[in-house]
């Protein structure tokens, strides 16, 4: 099966509600307003691809779901069209190209530039890290909030001190950080996973 066949919007749908949590067909069916049947035969085909994965439960019940679908892993389809490189595939992602894909698809371009250099930038730290947001409304300077375990947030409030970036073509972008942890309130603003 050609790769983007299977990102019509029906499978696009499926794919979207398994990154919520793992479902059964008939959930996804009463979510999505269609049948079982076209749900069965779309998670088929997902399946074969290797971007869905099945788990039998143990459930006798009448109605109650025998078969857990979720997200096989980590993948992303990419498509390139540039003037010297055309090309398509999927790619399963690390951890590191997840967090690279999320600051792609951020609205505002500066940010993008600023927000992957400070992601390496931060490399060594990324073990106390358990989240990372940026606050989206402001791009010079970048908010950044950093959550983290109780017992490393002293460390991170001495570590992640104010800094000023710069791009290769002389621009420069203050980063001002804020250090939580799961506990606490984040601070105002519109933040960014």
């Amino acid at each position: 099966m050609e790769q983007e066949n299977l990102f019509t919007a029906s499978k696009w749908d499926i794919l979207k509600l398994l990154a919520e949590q793992a479902r059964s067909p008939i959930e996804l069916a009463r979510i999505a307003n269609t049948s079982v049947a076209n749900i069965s035969q779309q998670l088929r085909l997902l399946e074969m691809a290797g971007l869905v994965s099945s788990k039998r439960v143990p459930n006798r019940d009448k109605g109650q779901p025998r078969v857990l679908y979720s997200l096989a892993g980590n993948y992303s389809y990419l498509i390139a069209t540039t003037s010297d490189f055309v090309d398509k595939k999927l790619l399963q992602l690390s951890m590191y190209n997840k967090v690279i894909l999320r600051i792609w698809f951020l609205d505002n371009p500066k940010q993008r530039y600023f927000l992957e250099k400070l992601f390496w930038n931060l490399e060594e730290h990324l073990p106390t890290i358990e989240e990372l947001h940026v606050e989206t409304t402001t791009e010079n300077p970048l908010r950044i909030l950093i959550v983290t375990n109780p017992q490393a947030l002293h460390k991170a409030q001495t570590t992640f001190q104010p800094l000023t970036l710069a791009s290769p073509a002389g621009e420069t972008c203050q980063v001002f950080f804020d250090c939580i942890t799961r506990e606490d309130p984040k601070p105002e603003g519109t933040w960014y996973t």
